[in-house]
């Protein structure tokens, strides 16, 4: 074949198969291919700058204006509170009344009741119990709570499980824990921001009475026990001591069925902001738009590379190999069109 077939070959069927044999022709390193790739690739996205940069436009102005006209707003509701043990809070109330708190040092010391709990570990605890399944299902119920989260469909509330009411609500359910000030913050998400800090206050109040239920049931069992173990005692002396221990849990039942910072301490109550939470309409029209200027740029990417494969294959598909050469013949002509019709005869050979 001669140059001239060549270059109208490539150049009509495969324009990058010439561009790397001329490349690689001149013994062009693969550092500087990469760079004739790069600038084929510049010259790619400049052809296509006015459809990529227009559909992003469109796209991010689609985005933003949905959000903050069309979307539901949904607004937060937030609460901060400090945890603090039972314990603590019987040492705060024993220390203030100093008649009993001889007895009640004594008593602490050998329940081992003293030392204050870590506050990270109580904070833990009260987030697991908010989060459980037993502790929203008896919130929902209590405070009848089915139709006022349970989204509408078509005009109506539909049924839900359990399990889905649970999902629901725990969804729009977040705390946060700061360990440096040891204070845990509650937030609530709903569209209407007054039904939002009331069900974030049907928390506080659940947690309150759940945590005081067990301190009292824990109370109760002591005070069995002891006086189990008093009525099987001969020991003069240490049935003293059993009854000091009496008379703590029995405190300890008292106190926390009447303390007002029971389990934790009221640091803001829940307060909803003006503006709504979500949806952000900026960060999500710049996301949108991030999204999809790569997504097009791939697009054409991707685009160029399935029309460069498919002009190389029809190129080579084109071609066909040379035949064999007669005894005494000289060769034929290493490639020639398949599908290519001759309108002149050939030039006779010279005998």
């Amino acid at each position: 074949m001669s140059k001239a077939e060549g270059n109208g070959i490539a150049n009509g069927a495969a324009p990058r198969v010439r561009e790397l044999g001329a490349a690689r022709s001149i013994h062009l390193t693969d550092s500087q291919l990469a760079v004739l790739e790069m600038i084929r690739y510049g010259r790619i996205f400049a052809s296509r700058w006015k459809l990529i940069i227009g559909l992003t436009i469109a796209v991010t102005a689609i985005v933003g204006i949905r959000d903050k006209y069309f979307s539901v707003k949904w607004y937060r509701a937030q609460a901060v509170i400090t945890p603090v043990t039972p314990d603590a809070s019987l040492a705060s109330s024993v220390g203030a009344n100093s008649s009993i708190s001889g007895m009640a040092g004594g008593a602490l010391s050998l329940l081992d009741l003293g030392g204050q709990s870590d506050n990270v570990q109580i904070a833990e605890q009260y987030m697991a119990i908010m989060n459980s399944y037993a502790f929203t299902t008896d919130l929902i119920k209590q405070y009848n709570l089915t139709r006022r989260i349970a989204p509408m469909r078509y005009g109506h509330v539909p049924h839900l499980t359990p399990w889905a009411l649970h999902r629901t609500i725990t969804s729009r359910f977040k705390t946060s824990f700061d360990y440096k000030s040891g204070n845990l913050t509650l937030y609530f998400l709903d569209p209407d921001p007054e039904l939002a800090r009331t069900i974030l206050e049907h928390y506080l109040t659940s947690l309150r009475d759940k945590v005081r239920n067990a301190e009292v049931q824990s109370a109760s069992a002591a005070v069995a026990s002891l006086e189990a173990e008093i009525s099987k005692t001969p020991d003069a002396l240490l049935q003293n001591q059993l009854y000091e221990l009496v008379a703590r849990q029995i405190q300890r039942e008292m106190l926390a069925q009447v303390e007002a910072d029971f389990a934790y301490k009221l640091i803001e109550p829940p307060v909803v902001p003006d503006q709504y939470y979500a949806p952000q309409a900026r960060r999500d029209a710049i996301l949108a738009g991030v999204i999809s200027f790569v997504l097009l740029a791939t697009g054409v990417l991707m685009w160029d590379f399935v029309k460069r494969t498919r002009e190389e294959y029809l190129a080579l598909g084109r071609l066909e190999p040379p035949p064999e050469p007669a005894i005494g013949e000289p060769p034929a002509e290493p490639m020639r069109p398949a599908l290519s019709l001759r309108t002149h005869s050939p030039a006779p050979r010279d005998p």
